[in-house]
Protein backbone atom coordinates (compact mmCIF):
# COMPACT_ATOMS: atom_id res chain seq x y z
CA UNK A 1 0.00 0.00 0.00
CA UNK A 2 1.09 3.37 -1.29
CA UNK A 3 1.53 6.29 1.28
CA UNK A 4 -1.61 8.29 1.23
CA UNK A 5 -0.89 12.17 1.51
CA UNK A 6 -3.40 15.42 1.90
CA UNK A 7 -1.71 18.33 0.46
CA UNK A 8 -1.93 21.49 3.11
CA UNK A 9 -0.77 25.00 1.68
CA UNK A 10 2.60 24.41 4.16
CA UNK A 11 3.52 20.87 2.14
CA UNK A 12 6.53 21.01 -0.04
CA UNK A 13 6.30 19.90 -3.86
CA UNK A 14 6.40 16.08 -3.80
CA UNK A 15 9.67 17.01 -6.76
CA UNK A 16 11.57 17.74 -3.85
CA UNK A 17 10.76 14.97 -1.52
CA UNK A 18 8.17 12.25 -2.75
CA UNK A 19 6.59 11.20 0.72
CA UNK A 20 5.02 8.45 -1.60
CA UNK A 21 7.66 7.22 -2.69
CA UNK A 22 9.00 3.48 -1.08
CA UNK A 23 12.17 4.99 0.08
CA UNK A 24 10.71 7.63 1.87
CA UNK A 25 8.63 5.23 3.50
CA UNK A 26 11.56 3.13 4.23
CA UNK A 27 12.69 6.40 6.11
CA UNK A 28 9.83 7.00 7.98
CA UNK A 29 9.98 3.30 9.07
CA UNK A 30 13.45 3.23 10.22
CA UNK A 31 12.93 6.47 11.71
CA UNK A 32 10.57 5.71 14.22
CA UNK A 33 11.66 2.72 15.12
CA UNK A 34 14.89 4.94 15.99
CA UNK A 35 12.66 7.56 17.83
CA UNK A 36 10.70 5.64 19.76
CA UNK A 37 11.39 1.66 19.18
CA UNK A 38 8.03 1.36 17.10
CA UNK A 39 8.92 -2.08 16.42
CA UNK A 40 8.30 -2.00 12.60
CA UNK A 41 9.14 -4.03 9.81
CA UNK A 42 11.17 -1.86 7.22
CA UNK A 43 9.48 -2.90 4.25
CA UNK A 44 8.60 0.67 2.64
CA UNK A 45 4.47 -0.41 3.06
CA UNK A 46 2.89 2.32 4.44
CA UNK A 47 0.23 -0.55 6.10
CA UNK A 48 -1.84 0.44 9.05
CA UNK A 49 1.05 -0.53 11.69
CA UNK A 50 3.34 2.33 10.47
CA UNK A 51 0.55 4.34 10.14
CA UNK A 52 -0.51 3.77 13.77
CA UNK A 53 3.09 4.60 14.75
CA UNK A 54 3.32 8.10 13.02
CA UNK A 55 0.11 8.61 15.02
CA UNK A 56 1.33 7.45 18.02
CA UNK A 57 4.62 10.24 17.10
CA UNK A 58 2.67 12.93 16.71
CA UNK A 59 0.61 12.85 19.62
CA UNK A 60 3.63 12.91 21.78
CA UNK A 61 4.68 16.10 19.55
CA UNK A 62 1.87 18.00 19.88
CA UNK A 63 1.35 17.59 16.36
CA UNK A 64 -2.26 16.78 14.66
CA UNK A 65 -3.09 12.65 14.70
CA UNK A 66 -3.78 12.28 11.06
CA UNK A 67 -0.90 9.59 10.23
CA UNK A 68 -0.03 11.63 7.46
CA UNK A 69 3.66 12.56 7.51
CA UNK A 70 3.84 16.18 6.16
CA UNK A 71 6.72 18.90 6.72
CA UNK A 72 5.70 19.44 10.27
CA UNK A 73 6.13 15.28 11.39
CA UNK A 74 8.98 15.01 8.80
CA UNK A 75 10.50 18.34 10.97
CA UNK A 76 9.84 16.61 14.37
CA UNK A 77 11.10 12.94 13.68
CA UNK A 78 14.50 14.93 12.76
CA UNK A 79 14.92 17.07 16.05
CA UNK A 80 13.80 13.74 17.88
CA UNK A 81 17.20 12.08 16.66
CA UNK A 82 16.13 11.17 13.14
CA UNK A 83 18.53 11.55 10.03
CA UNK A 84 17.88 14.07 6.56
CA UNK A 85 15.11 11.89 4.68
CA UNK A 86 16.03 11.17 1.36
CA UNK A 87 15.41 13.62 -1.82
CA UNK A 88 13.57 12.10 -4.85
CA UNK A 89 14.65 8.90 -5.55
CA UNK A 90 17.45 8.13 -3.16
CA UNK A 91 17.22 4.96 -1.01
CA UNK A 92 17.93 6.36 2.69
CA UNK A 93 20.51 5.53 5.11
CA UNK A 94 19.11 5.24 8.81
CA UNK A 95 22.04 4.01 11.09
CA UNK A 96 20.97 2.48 13.97
CA UNK A 97 19.88 5.22 17.20
CA UNK A 98 23.01 5.72 18.62
CA UNK A 99 24.12 4.35 21.76
CA UNK A 100 26.76 6.54 23.31
CA UNK A 101 29.59 4.77 25.43
CA UNK A 102 31.73 6.97 27.52
CA UNK A 103 31.22 10.55 28.79
CA UNK A 104 28.68 12.86 26.66
CA UNK A 105 28.37 16.13 26.78
CA UNK A 106 27.74 17.91 29.77
CA UNK A 107 24.93 20.76 29.56
CA UNK A 108 25.45 22.08 33.40
CA UNK A 109 25.12 21.26 36.85
CA UNK A 110 22.82 22.42 39.55
CA UNK A 111 24.18 23.19 43.15
CA UNK A 112 20.69 23.00 44.72
CA UNK A 113 19.62 21.31 46.64
CA UNK A 114 23.26 19.95 47.86
CA UNK A 115 25.82 18.75 46.57
CA UNK A 116 25.93 18.62 42.75
CA UNK A 117 23.58 17.69 40.03
CA UNK A 118 25.35 16.83 36.65
CA UNK A 119 23.01 17.08 33.14
CA UNK A 120 24.63 15.27 30.28
CA UNK A 121 23.11 15.30 26.98
CA UNK A 122 21.79 11.91 26.33
CA UNK A 123 19.58 10.82 23.64
CA UNK A 124 17.79 7.45 24.78
CA UNK A 125 14.95 8.04 21.94
CA UNK A 126 11.49 9.00 22.13
CA UNK A 127 11.78 11.90 24.56
CA UNK A 128 10.00 14.29 22.16
CA UNK A 129 8.65 16.77 22.78
CA UNK A 130 11.56 17.01 25.74
CA UNK A 131 14.95 17.55 25.38
CA UNK A 132 17.06 14.63 25.98
CA UNK A 133 19.09 14.70 29.35
CA UNK A 134 20.04 12.33 31.66
CA UNK A 135 20.43 13.96 35.77
CA UNK A 136 23.06 12.22 37.48
CA UNK A 137 22.58 13.46 41.43
CA UNK A 138 25.70 13.74 43.87
CA UNK A 139 24.32 14.06 47.53
CA UNK A 140 25.96 16.35 50.42
CA UNK A 141 28.50 14.45 51.56
CA UNK A 142 29.20 11.58 49.27
CA UNK A 143 32.24 9.96 49.61
CA UNK A 144 34.33 8.42 46.58
CA UNK A 145 35.41 5.33 46.34
CA UNK A 146 36.60 2.57 43.80
CA UNK A 147 32.85 1.27 43.14
CA UNK A 148 29.53 3.52 42.55
CA UNK A 149 26.36 2.97 44.47
CA UNK A 150 23.75 3.71 42.08
CA UNK A 151 19.85 3.69 41.61
CA UNK A 152 18.23 4.47 38.76
CA UNK A 153 15.18 5.74 38.39
CA UNK A 154 12.85 5.49 35.89
CA UNK A 155 9.66 8.06 35.94
CA UNK A 156 6.02 7.91 34.69
CA UNK A 157 3.97 9.05 32.40
CA UNK A 158 3.96 13.10 32.04
CA UNK A 159 0.68 13.82 31.32
CA UNK A 160 0.30 17.62 30.95
CA UNK A 161 4.23 18.63 30.72
CA UNK A 162 5.29 16.60 27.84
CA UNK A 163 7.93 19.03 26.94
CA UNK A 164 9.74 18.72 30.34
CA UNK A 165 12.79 17.11 31.13
CA UNK A 166 14.25 15.37 33.68
CA UNK A 167 16.13 18.80 35.26
CA UNK A 168 12.15 20.37 35.59
CA UNK A 169 10.40 17.19 37.18
CA UNK A 170 12.09 16.11 39.83
CA UNK A 171 11.86 19.80 40.91
CA UNK A 172 7.93 19.92 41.20
CA UNK A 173 7.12 19.17 44.53
CA UNK A 174 5.76 15.31 44.41
CA UNK A 175 9.32 14.31 43.14
CA UNK A 176 11.98 16.18 44.82
CA UNK A 177 13.93 12.86 45.17
CA UNK A 178 17.29 14.48 45.45
CA UNK A 179 16.22 16.37 48.32
CA UNK A 180 14.62 12.95 50.16
CA UNK A 181 18.26 11.22 48.75
CA UNK A 182 19.93 13.86 50.90
CA UNK A 183 17.75 13.28 53.59
CA UNK A 184 19.12 9.63 54.01
CA UNK A 185 22.22 8.58 55.24
CA UNK A 186 23.60 6.48 52.60
CA UNK A 187 26.45 7.03 50.25
CA UNK A 188 24.03 6.75 47.26
CA UNK A 189 23.93 7.99 43.71
CA UNK A 190 20.71 8.71 41.91
CA UNK A 191 20.74 8.99 38.04
CA UNK A 192 17.00 9.29 36.03
CA UNK A 193 16.92 9.55 32.00
CA UNK A 194 14.54 11.69 30.76
CA UNK A 195 11.62 9.34 29.29
CA UNK A 196 9.44 10.22 26.61
CA UNK A 197 5.94 11.54 27.46
CA UNK A 198 4.64 7.97 28.54
CA UNK A 199 7.86 6.84 29.17
CA UNK A 200 9.24 5.57 26.41
CA UNK A 201 12.72 4.17 27.31
CA UNK A 202 14.18 4.28 23.63
CA UNK A 203 17.55 1.88 23.60
CA UNK A 204 17.52 2.15 27.34
CA UNK A 205 15.19 -1.36 27.15
CA UNK A 206 17.17 -2.47 24.08
CA UNK A 207 19.69 -5.46 23.80
CA UNK A 208 23.25 -3.87 25.71
CA UNK A 209 21.09 -0.57 27.05
CA UNK A 210 21.36 -0.59 30.45
CA UNK A 211 25.01 -1.72 30.80
CA UNK A 212 25.97 1.69 28.24
CA UNK A 213 23.86 3.49 30.06
CA UNK A 214 25.49 3.29 33.30
CA UNK A 215 28.93 3.17 31.78
CA UNK A 216 27.67 6.48 30.21
CA UNK A 217 26.74 7.67 34.24
CA UNK A 218 30.30 6.14 35.80
CA UNK A 219 32.10 7.63 33.10
CA UNK A 220 30.68 10.79 33.45
CA UNK A 221 30.87 11.18 37.31
CA UNK A 222 34.97 10.31 36.34
CA UNK A 223 35.51 13.04 34.19
CA UNK A 224 33.21 15.82 36.03
CA UNK A 225 31.53 14.76 39.45
CA UNK A 226 33.34 13.40 42.53
CA UNK A 227 35.89 10.84 41.26
CA UNK A 228 37.40 13.44 39.02
CA UNK A 229 41.46 13.23 39.13
CA UNK A 230 41.30 9.58 40.61
CA UNK A 231 43.86 6.93 38.43
CA UNK A 232 40.93 4.79 37.27
CA UNK A 233 36.55 5.85 36.38
CA UNK A 234 35.37 3.61 39.45
CA UNK A 235 33.39 0.50 38.80
CA UNK A 236 29.54 0.10 39.14
CA UNK A 237 28.63 -1.53 43.15
CA UNK A 238 25.15 -1.96 43.91
CA UNK A 239 22.54 -1.19 41.58
CA UNK A 240 18.81 -0.19 42.66
CA UNK A 241 16.18 0.21 40.34
CA UNK A 242 13.14 2.16 40.86
CA UNK A 243 10.30 3.28 39.33
CA UNK A 244 6.89 5.50 39.58
CA UNK A 245 3.96 4.77 37.30
CA UNK A 246 4.59 4.35 33.49
CA UNK A 247 8.23 3.68 34.20
CA UNK A 248 7.32 0.35 35.65
CA UNK A 249 7.49 -1.37 31.94
CA UNK A 250 10.91 -0.86 31.12
CA UNK A 251 12.07 -1.05 34.74
CA UNK A 252 10.69 -4.47 34.00
CA UNK A 253 12.34 -5.04 31.23
CA UNK A 254 15.36 -3.83 32.54
CA UNK A 255 15.26 -6.49 35.23
CA UNK A 256 14.57 -9.19 33.43
CA UNK A 257 17.36 -8.22 30.71
CA UNK A 258 20.49 -10.56 31.02
CA UNK A 259 23.59 -7.71 30.93
CA UNK A 260 26.62 -7.26 32.88
CA UNK A 261 25.01 -5.12 34.86
CA UNK A 262 22.36 -7.44 35.72
CA UNK A 263 24.02 -9.14 38.55
CA UNK A 264 24.47 -6.31 40.31
CA UNK A 265 20.57 -5.59 40.60
CA UNK A 266 20.43 -6.04 44.91
CA UNK A 267 16.64 -4.27 44.99
CA UNK A 268 14.13 -3.14 42.83
CA UNK A 269 11.28 -0.78 44.20
CA UNK A 270 8.10 -0.03 42.38
CA UNK A 271 5.71 3.00 43.12
CA UNK A 272 2.05 2.45 41.87
CA UNK A 273 3.71 0.87 39.01
CA UNK A 274 2.19 -2.25 38.09
CA UNK A 275 -0.56 -1.90 34.91
CA UNK A 276 0.26 -3.89 32.19
CA UNK A 277 -0.74 -7.76 31.72
CA UNK A 278 2.07 -9.61 32.42
CA UNK A 279 3.49 -7.92 35.31
CA UNK A 280 2.65 -10.00 38.73
CA UNK A 281 3.83 -13.09 36.33
CA UNK A 282 7.08 -11.69 35.49
CA UNK A 283 8.12 -9.81 38.76
CA UNK A 284 6.85 -14.18 40.32
CA UNK A 285 9.49 -15.14 38.11
CA UNK A 286 12.28 -12.43 38.43
CA UNK A 287 11.73 -13.18 42.52
CA UNK A 288 12.37 -17.35 41.98
CA UNK A 289 14.92 -16.13 39.62
CA UNK A 290 16.68 -13.88 42.21
CA UNK A 291 16.45 -15.15 45.27
CA UNK A 292 19.52 -12.58 47.20
CA UNK A 293 17.68 -9.83 45.44
CA UNK A 294 14.33 -7.94 46.65
CA UNK A 295 11.22 -6.26 45.13
CA UNK A 296 9.18 -3.56 47.52
CA UNK A 297 5.70 -2.65 45.46
CA UNK A 298 3.95 0.45 47.17
CA UNK A 299 0.87 0.53 45.01
CA UNK A 300 -2.70 2.69 45.64
CA UNK A 301 -5.86 1.33 44.13
CA UNK A 302 -4.54 2.28 40.13
CA UNK A 303 -2.52 -0.78 40.19
CA UNK A 304 -3.95 -2.99 42.85
CA UNK A 305 -5.36 -5.46 40.13
CA UNK A 306 -1.71 -6.96 39.40
CA UNK A 307 -0.23 -5.74 42.60
CA UNK A 308 -2.42 -8.35 44.61
CA UNK A 309 -2.11 -11.06 41.93
CA UNK A 310 2.26 -10.69 42.22
CA UNK A 311 1.43 -10.78 46.10
CA UNK A 312 -0.69 -13.86 46.05
CA UNK A 313 1.61 -15.28 43.31
CA UNK A 314 4.52 -14.78 45.81
CA UNK A 315 3.18 -16.25 48.58
CA UNK A 316 2.27 -19.59 46.15
CA UNK A 317 5.70 -19.59 44.98
CA UNK A 318 7.29 -19.30 48.74
CA UNK A 319 9.10 -16.39 47.76
CA UNK A 320 10.41 -14.61 50.69
CA UNK A 321 12.32 -11.46 48.46
CA UNK A 322 9.19 -9.93 47.82
CA UNK A 323 7.02 -7.30 49.45
CA UNK A 324 4.03 -5.63 48.44
CA UNK A 325 1.94 -2.74 50.21
CA UNK A 326 -0.42 -0.65 49.96
CA UNK A 327 0.68 3.12 49.96
CA UNK A 328 -0.41 5.78 52.22
CA UNK A 329 0.62 8.45 50.64
CA UNK A 330 -2.20 11.50 49.54
CA UNK A 331 -1.80 10.34 46.12
CA UNK A 332 -0.59 8.86 42.73
CA UNK A 333 2.20 11.08 42.30
CA UNK A 334 3.29 11.25 45.93
CA UNK A 335 3.93 7.34 46.52
CA UNK A 336 7.60 7.39 45.05
CA UNK A 337 8.45 10.69 47.63
CA UNK A 338 6.13 8.97 50.31
CA UNK A 339 8.89 5.84 50.71
CA UNK A 340 11.99 7.07 48.99
CA UNK A 341 13.88 8.03 52.45
CA UNK A 342 12.69 4.77 54.05
CA UNK A 343 13.93 2.52 51.35
CA UNK A 344 17.42 3.87 51.23
CA UNK A 345 17.98 3.85 54.91
CA UNK A 346 16.59 -0.27 55.27
CA UNK A 347 19.51 -1.06 52.49
CA UNK A 348 21.96 -2.42 54.40
CA UNK A 349 24.30 -3.03 51.79
CA UNK A 350 24.77 0.39 51.09
CA UNK A 351 27.58 2.06 53.33
CA UNK A 352 26.99 5.32 55.23
CA UNK A 353 28.00 8.87 54.19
Amino acid sequence: MSITLSRPSFDRPLAETDRRGHAYVLWVQASLNRVQNAGLAVDGKFGPRTRQAVQAFQRRAGLSPDGVVGPRTEAALIAAGAPTPPRGGQTPVVPPAPIPSGTGALLGTETSPPATTFYTNLALGGEAPARPMTGIFVPNGYRPGPAVDLILYLHGHKGGFPSTSIDGYWKRPPFRLREATNASSKNVILAAPTLGPKSQSGWLTGPGGLDRYLDHVLATLHAHGPHRGMPERPALGNLILACHSGGGFPMRKLARSSQKSSASIRECWGFDCLYNTGDDTEWARWAADHPNARLFVHYQGTTVRYSSALHDRALANGSTNVSVTRSPAPDHNHVPLTHWQTRIDACRFLSNR
